[in-house]
Parts: structure tokens; sequence; C-alpha cells
């Protein structure tokens, strides 16, 4: 009987152990890319102002490159602005990761661990909130680290 029983406790915490190794965490990038393609398709209020529906956003991995280094660099340097210290604009960082393309915009997040606080700071800010909405950008990159959050909208 103790033998089935230990197999019992054994088996369960196996299960568990392995549904928590296959959860996909709540800070991935991926999920936060659907969320923003959500509100894009849905449509929203950003203030006052009615943004209607525009197509979802394709990902960049150039601007996902950029968007990176900016989220590493604002998180080991201790400051957080769309302007390094050094004066290098979301411009000048794509440029400098390859893209082509052209800037459109740049959102920040800081202090959120999950996916969904840093859409929904940004859904309350109508400057964020428009950013996002802005059917001018067709493409997007983004960067965590730790708990700073980079989108770079850009369009080819």
């Amino acid at each position: 009987m103790k033998l089935i029983f230990r197999f019992l406790v054994f088996f369960v915490l196996l299960l568990s152990c392995k549904k928590s190794e296959t959860l996909q965490p709540q800070n991935d990038l991926n999920l936060l890319l659907q969320e923003i393609n959500l509100l894009r398709q849905s449509g929203c209020n950003c203030g006052t102002d009615y943004m209607p529906p525009v197509p979802p956003l394709q990902p960049s991995a150039l601007l996902d490159n950029a968007a990176m280094a900016h989220a590493k660099d604002v998180d080991q340097r201790s400051y957080f602005a769309h302007i390094s210290p050094e004066g290098t604009t979301p411009e000048e960082r794509a440029m400098q990761a390859g893209y082509k393309g052209n800037v459109k915009g740049e959102n920040l997040g800081k202090g959120y661990t999950h996916s969904d606080q840093v859409i929904n700071a940004w859904k309350n800010s109508v400057s964020h909130c428009k950013a996002i909405m802005d059917g001018n950008s067709t493409e997007i990159g983004i960067g965590f680290s730790r708990n700073y959050w980079v989108t770079l909208f850009g369009r080819p």
C-alpha cells in the first residue's frame, strides 16, 4: 500500500513539474505581439479619440534587434528615455541594426513583468495607444530586459 501511495505522490509531482515547465512565460514577446495585433484588429479608444481597426503588424528581426538592444541598455545603465545618454534616437538605433525603413514610433515600458501589464499601461496612455494604432506602421520590433519593454514601429 505504501508503495502505491509513493508512486501516486511521485506521479502527481511529476505531472505538476512537467506542466509548469511547458507553460509559456507570460512575458513572452510573441504574446505581446499577439496582444498588440488583437488591439489593432479590434480598434479602440485612445483617450477620447476612437481609433478604427488597422491591419496587424508583422515582426521585423531588424527592429527586434534594435528594440532588444535598447531594452538591455536602459536596464543595464538605469535610464529610461527614448534617447540614449549619448543622444542616439530610435531611428538611429534601427538604422544601426540594419533597418532600411522608416521608424514611426517607439513605446517604452518600465516596471512590468508580464506582457498583459505593459499592454494595459500602453492602452491607458493616449500617446502610446496611438502609436500602437497607427495604420502607417506595418512592422514591429519588440525588446524586453528584466522589467523594461521596448516596441519599435516601422514601415519598409
